[in-house]
């Protein structure tokens, strides 16, 4: 548990300690609600415990509220500004707690922080009653945050479950002190009665006188286990706060060592810078007097291109002129130039067509040729057939005619 929660608890009981010896609530148990109806000062004695005990149990969660309003986005103006004021304070202590005085007496130093510290104290006691005031005055809000943030821690709830239980004994004890009023005739009797149940009220009052001293032994070593933990961390800090003069010591001085180089360095900058200046203005005179040179030179080239332009100029309105006579030559000659073209045109196109002509006859002609010349392909094998018709006739005329007299002499044989 984080210091600053443990010192909201603690600050947070203390506000509630003087009330919680002898105050309760209602508790969850079904048989500690008393069966019969109390009087009027028991119920203002049962109220003003139920309102200790809420008190309590709003305590016992106040680090977690505080927590989740820090981290959540729920906006409720004025629980936040409670809740915040308190943990300022809260963190005002913790730091005073830590902080180690300087500039004074041990002793002045020691009284100025007890009493600041005790002055915190007490605005942290008023924060803590102004928050319960609120949660009184809306319990909603209350029981909405504790259903989401869960109960308390197991002591915590030890606590509360005892204080529930001493509140059930005391509404049974007043119970019982309106039963106890009996007629003077049953006294006797009643006497040995009452005395039987407050021997055993007695011994169920001292279980729970028992059980409460634990939790006040248990919340005694928290408290000095806070304690300790506290002082752990003061002489922490302490230690840190000298490791860190004494870094910051070694820290000067390299920062005096730095500063006194780089002194020397400035010194030797200047003194560099100064000689750079001469030798820039030695510089700066030179080019001054190339530039004068340069910029009389460029006069001369300018009055050079001048005369120079001057006579490209008188050329080129010569140019200009006789391109003029030239394109009126060419207009002049432009017509006898186009009927020149129509009638080189024509006679192209009279070329052409003999051409064509020439081109056409050509082709006839070839026709022609070929057509003589199969025409005596043809007549030529006409003749060469009828030559070869005409042989074959004579052919078969003297086979025949030697047959006959083949067949004679076979006969006469």
């Amino acid at each position: 548990m984080p210091p600053s929660d443990n010192m909201l608890a603690e600050e947070a009981t203390t506000t509630t300690t003087t009330t919680i010896t002898t105050t309760t609530t209602t508790t969850e148990d079904s048989s500690f609600k008393p069966t019969r109806k109390l009087s009027s000062e028991a119920q203002c004695i049962s109220r003003v415990l139920k309102n200790c005990i809420n008190q309590v149990e709003i305590t016992a969660i106040l680090g977690k509220i505080i927590q989740f309003y820090a981290v959540s986005g729920v906006v409720d103006e004025d629980l936040c500004n409670l809740l915040q004021a308190h943990r300022v304070l809260v963190e005002r202590l913790l730091m005073l707690e830590c902080q180690k005085p300087d500039g004074l007496p041990a002793k002045q130093a020691e009284e100025v922080k007890k009493r600041e510290i005790v002055q915190v104290r007490e605005k942290i006691k008023n924060s803590v009653r102004d928050v319960l005031r609120f949660f009184r005055v809306h319990p909603n809000v209350f029981w909405s945050l504790k259903k989401r943030l869960g109960q308390a821690d197991k002591n915590e709830r030890v606590l509360i479950r005892m204080l529930q239980m001493f509140h059930s004994y005391v509404e049974k004890r007043l119970c019982s002190e309106n039963q106890l009023r009996v007629p003077q005739r049953q006294q006797p009797l009643f006497l040995d009665k009452t005395l039987e149940l407050l021997g055993l009220e007695e011994e169920d009052s001292a279980t729970v006188l028992k059980n409460l001293d634990k939790m006040l032994l248990q919340k005694e070593r928290e408290i000095k286990n806070l304690e300790r933990y506290l002082k752990e961390q003061h002489l922490q800090a302490e230690h840190e706060l000298t490791l860190q003069e004494e870094q910051e010591k070694i820290y000067l001085i390299i920062l005096g060592a730095e500063k006194r180089n780089l002194a020397e360095k400035a010194d030797q900058l200047n003194l560099e810078l100064l000689t750079l200046m001469t030798e820039n203005r030695k510089a700066e005179r030179i080019l001054q007097e190339e530039n004068d040179g340069l910029r009389k030179e460029t006069e001369n080239i300018l009055q050079t291109f001048d005369k120079d332009m001057h006579e490209i100029q008188t050329k080129l309105e010569r140019m200009e002129e006789n391109y003029g006579k030239e394109l009126e030559e060419v207009r002049k000659l432009q017509e006898p130039y186009n009927t020149l073209e129509e009638k080189y045109n024509e006679i192209q196109e009279k070329r052409r067509l003999a051409e064509e002509k020439r081109q056409e006859e050509l082709r006839k002609l070839q026709q022609k040729i070929k057509a003589v010349v199969i025409i005596q392909a043809c007549w030529r094998g006409y003749i060469v057939r009828k030559a070869l018709k005409s042989k074959t006739k004579k052919g078969k005329k003297g086979k025949k005619g030697k047959g006959k007299g083949k067949g004679k002499g076979k006969k006469g044989k």
